[in-house]
């Protein structure tokens, strides 16, 4: 009320104090005379807030109902229609502002349909669910709301909360993992994708099987809330299964020790099988076995190597080609890491056999296994045998992009060791520019103006086909990675060489004339923007427009880059004799090819290359094209690695890796012309005019990386080679890459084992040992052909002198981890990974994934479902509210269009409030009121009294008096007697 009292006195709504008084005595009086109907109405509308039939979700803004009144009152309307326009306006407003909503009963609801993905469902079941889909689809209502999950490994809503309008199901698009399948994640997505409140059901497509937690809880949740979840079982038959139920080994092996590996074959008849157990990729033993319907054991005998990791695979199948086939063939071939203690040897890899390296670590060291590049994987399980790696002058193509990957997360999270030497093929000529390595090692490799020593003119040919449009990793296509590698190339010259790029298709496209690279660069966004046109790459022509170009150079050195999709270059044309002519005029070429090498157009690439005196360099990854591109330039740069004898100076770094006291070093051949990097160490230094790094480290996370730039072993290894001492010195660097590795104490115990989908690390010790933090577990996960995956968890209390952690994994990947114990060494456990697929253990009980379904319907009130298109109707009756807010707006609106006409013509006033009079008589004055007739009572007395006749006794009498009319003067004459007569008559 107070508010409203302020609101009486401002000015500025009135504008003068009479006005405000008009309208505080107009409301005082309004709420004394309705004070019993307000309260009426008050009452009114809390009994429709409680009504069943109606709430008010908003009920506040009833407030505003006093202002509107306020305002109704001081600002009245010129007629009664038009106040009840206004009146049932403002009413409509404020009731739509507080939300009025209808309780109303009702079936339509949200149904959540889980589509299981993983890889133990049959091959046929995505079509199956589809038409799933579209049969509950289609019993939709348009009230009803359809939400469709798909789940593996994780889940994802595939479909969001959509009405029937909300169009068909497009598929299945999300990536959720098929080696597991977690029923409980699912449900629980579908329970948060249903309103509190209101009406909603599951549907579970699956064949029961899951991985996880169990899924039982989360039908209790559902049953809770009132949702059934439902089920149709889409399963294999799995009723002729013969599988391998587990691989065993003992847990802890030392080299050379002796042990068992016992496996569990499951076999649901008496039959022959044929079994064969591999170590490594040979095989150790094999032969054939009757087994009995049941669980039968086979036995294996073996002996553990050299520390490290034997990774065992066991094989079995039917010996009689005549017997049914197995309906789920994944598990009948399982894997098995089998991790032996130990210190760990060293790896070294390099090009050829013969090494003098190598030679020089098995004197001082015998635990150094060399394998040729060529034959390495490079994934984390091969990695996790040894405790560094050597790499001897190879290139960065023998290791492939992700092998680099692989190393340098490896290196980097479980304290391993790397070591590069230099040469023709290492550094910068060897590719590593660019690469995953390069931020690893503690030099850089560019190509620094100062030391250049000849100028070099470039043009690249880059090929722009239709095939360059395709996506590559990153979300870029292959023709933006291209873009990317020219400007790399433009990025690596110095200003004083030359530049340019031509972009062919069926004909040449001059993208940059050439010109020096300092102008060149501006036009850089002009080769970053070239887009894929059609067809395929006419070879000859761009080979012809780049030497055209490059005849225009100044440069010494003239060098052609032809970049062109391996399986797509067309038009070669007489390729040979342009190439002569291009030798001829001190013009090479080099090919990068986008694919392999055994590509249609493969050999043509490589050919021109060879012709033209270039390298040829071929990748599938499209990732790569950039380093690609920077590795040859550095080759024809010529100035990445010094050809010259080289005296060098040891620097105070040096005693800190190494105990041993060296004396003075002799110089060497030549070496890679690097640069040390900030924070990085530096142990020998070039005495010449570069005084570049020899021997450069660092520490990489958890690892250590040591690169020594001089060529180990070769032509370049100058008198170094023939040093007394270059095996002590060689050998102090390798040690000092392997590192030291800790144990824990005797009170502490770590150790992993596999179940199911499910690898646990737990960590035993004395109830009395606090840490001031929580154990942590650093994972690394490697699948073949991927980038590897880094994780960091931490560990849990489970018990008083127990931490544990459970991690699930994929059947696909090696699971590396490393747990960082407060206080102590890290700990490298063995890597791990599954037999198989989670998702193919056999089923004892062919009813066990069912099971599953029909204890989840039964726990929540749900089903199993034949006739789809019927769940609908078996959606919970249920009062909801339904909101009337819109049709209040709507009915407002409705009234605001009459009111408008209303007030702007007045019509209604003047057409039906009006009287209308008789024709030949006088309209009385649209102001007379109730006081002006009393008024003229008054002077019609006092006239009677004085003796004069009324006017209008007098006009009648006149009127009956003459016979024949009057004249127009005469009548003006008499009305106006009568009108001063009458007006004196007033006054008096």
């Amino acid at each position: 009320m107070a508010l409203l009292w302020k609101l009486t006195r401002s000015r500025a709504l009135h504008g003068n104090e009479s006005g405000r008084g008009v309208l505080r005595k107009r409301l005082w009086v309004f709420i004394c005379r309705n004070a019993h109907l307000l309260e009426k109405i008050l009452e009114f509308l809390i009994a429709v807030n409680h009504n069943p039939l109606m709430i008010l979700l908003h009920p506040y803004w009833l407030i505003l109902l006093i202002p509107a009144a306020a305002l109704l009152l001081y600002r009245k309307m010129p007629s009664r229609p038009l106040s009840a326009l206004r009146t049932g306006i403002l009413i409509l407003l404020v009731l739509a502002l507080c939300r009025p909503a209808l309780r109303m009963e009702s079936r339509s609801g949200t149904l959540v349909i889980l589509a299981d993905r993983s890889k133990s469902m049959p091959v046929q079941s995505p079509a199956a669910m589809q038409e799933s889909i579209s049969l509950v689809r289609s019993g939709m209502t348009e009230n009803d709301v359809l939400a469709v999950i798909s789940f593996g490994q994780q889940t994802a809503v595939e479909r969001g909360p959509l009405p029937a309008s909300g169009g068909e199901f497009s598929g299945f698009m999300a990536d959720v993992g098929t080696e597991q399948s977690d029923i409980a994640s699912a449900l629980e997505k579908a329970l948060a994708l249903i309103p509190l409140e209101s009406p909603g059901r599951i549907l579970l497509l699956s064949d029961g099987r899951y991985t996880g937690s169990d899924p039982r809880r989360q039908a209790a949740l559902a049953a809770a809330r009132g949702i059934a979840a439902d089920f149709r079982y889409l399963g294999r038959d799995t009723g002729g299964d013969t599988a391998i139920v587990q691989i065993n080994a003992p847990d802890t092996l030392h080299p050379g020790q002796s042990f068992i590996l016992r496996a569990e074959i499951l076999s649901p008849a008496a039959q022959e099988l044929k079994y064969t157990l591999y170590r490594e990729n040979s095989p150790v033993a094999s032969g054939k076995k009757t087994f009995s319907a049941g669980s039968t054991y086979l036995m294996f005998r073996d002996r553990a190597e050299a520390a490290g990791v034997q990774a065992y695979t066991l094989q079995i199948s039917a010996a009689d080609r005549e017997s049914p086939e197995d309906p789920v063939p994944e598990n009948n071939r399982a894997k098995l890491l089998l991790g032996i203690q130990g210190p760990l040897p060293l790896l070294h890899t390099a090009p050829g056999a013969g090494s003098a390296l190598l030679s020089l670590l098995r004197k001082s060291r015998s635990d150094v296994r060399s394998v040729p590049p060529e034959k390495l994987s490079w994934s984390l399980e091969d990695l996790s045998r040894y405790a560094a790696v050597i790499l001897e002058n190879i290139p960065a193509d023998s290791i492939g992009y992700p092998g680099m990957e692989n190393i340098a997360a490896w290196l980097k999270h479980s304290g391993a060791g790397l070591m590069l030497t230099g040469g023709m093929n290492a550094y910068g000529s060897g590719g590593y520019f660019r690469s995953p390595l390069e931020e690893e090692l503690p030099v850089s490799m560019e190509l620094r103006n100062e030391h250049r020593k000849m100028r070099l003119a470039i043009v690249i040919v880059l090929d722009r086909s239709g095939s360059m449009s395709m996506k590559a990793e990153g979300g870029r296509t292959k023709m933006d990675l291209a873009n990317i590698g020219a400007v790399q190339v433009l990025d690596l010259l110095s200003p004083f060489d030359e530049f340019g790029l031509i972009a062919v298709d069926s004909r040449p496209h001059e993208i940059v004339r050439i010109k020096s690279a300092d102008q060149a660069d501006a036009e850089r966004g002009k080769i970053l923007s070239i887009d894929a046109g059609g067809g395929g790459i006419f070879v000859y022509s761009g080979l012809a427009a780049a030497a055209e170009m490059l005849l225009q150079a100044r440069a010494e050195t003239r060098h052609i880059i032809l970049f062109a999709d391996a399986a797509d270059a067309e038009e070669p044309g007489e390729y040979k004799s342009l190439i002569e002519k291009c030798v001829k005029a001190g013009i090479s070429i080099s090919v990068i090819g986008l694919g392999t090498p055994e590509d249609r157009d493969a050999a043509l690439l490589e050919d021109i290359a060879v012709t033209g005196g270039g390298r040829s360099f071929f990748t599938v990854h499209p990732q790569e094209i950039p380093r690609l591109f920077a590795q040859d330039t550095f080759s024809v740069a010529r100035s990445a690695f010094v050809q010259e004898e080289t005296a060098l100076r040891p620097l105070a770094p040096l005693s800190a890796m190494s105990d041993m006291s060296f004396g003075a070093f002799p110089k060497i051949g030549g070496y890679n012309l690097c640069y040390i990097r900030p924070r990085a160490a530096q142990a020998i230094m070039s005495d010449d005019e570069y005084q570049a790094p020899l021997l450069a480290y660092w520490h990489r996370g958890k690892g250590r990386v040591l690169c020594y730039t001089g060529e180990a072993g070769g032509e370049y290894t100058g008198p170094l080679g023939s040093w007394p001492r270059v095996g002590d010195f060689f050998s102090s660097l390798a040690l000092w890459t392997a590192g030291e590795k800790g144990t824990l104490p005797d009170n502490m115990l770590l150790d992993g084992e596999r179940d199911k989908g499910i690898f646990r690390i737990q960590l035993h010790l004395d109830p009395e040992q606090v840490f001031s933090e929580s154990p942590k577990v650093n994972m690394l996960r490697g699948i073949p052909g991927k980038s590897p995956k880094q994780e960091n968890r931490i560990m849990q209390r489970t018990g008083a002198d127990t931490f544990s952690l459970e991690i699930p994994m994929d059947s696909s990947e090696t699971l590396l981890p490393s747990v960082h114990i407060p206080g102590f060494p890290v700990q490298n456990l063995s890597p791990v990974c599954l037999p198989y697929s989670p998702e193919y253990l056999p089923s004892r009980n062919q009813r066990e994934g069912k099971g599953i379904l029909e204890e989840i319907a039964r726990i929540s009130g749900g089903k199993e479902r034949i006739r789809l298109a019927e769940i609908w109707k078996d959606l919970p009756e249920i009062r909801q509210h339904r909101e009337i807010a819109p049709w209040l707006i709507l009915a407002a609106l409705s009234l605001f269009l009459p009111e408008i006409f209303l007030r702007r013509t007045r019509w209604i006033h003047f057409r039906i409030f009006t009287k209308v009079r008789p024709p030949g008589k006088a309209d009385k004055s649209p102001e007379t009121g109730p006081e002006t007739k009393k008024k003229f009572r008054k002077i019609k007395k006092k006239e009677e009294k004085a003796g004069h006749v009324p006017p209008e006794k007098v006009h009648k009498k006149e009127e009956r008096g003459n016979t024949g009319e009057d004249d127009t003067f005469t009548a003006m004459q008499r009305a106006k007697k009568k009108a001063e007569e009458r007006t004196k008559a007033g006054r008096e």
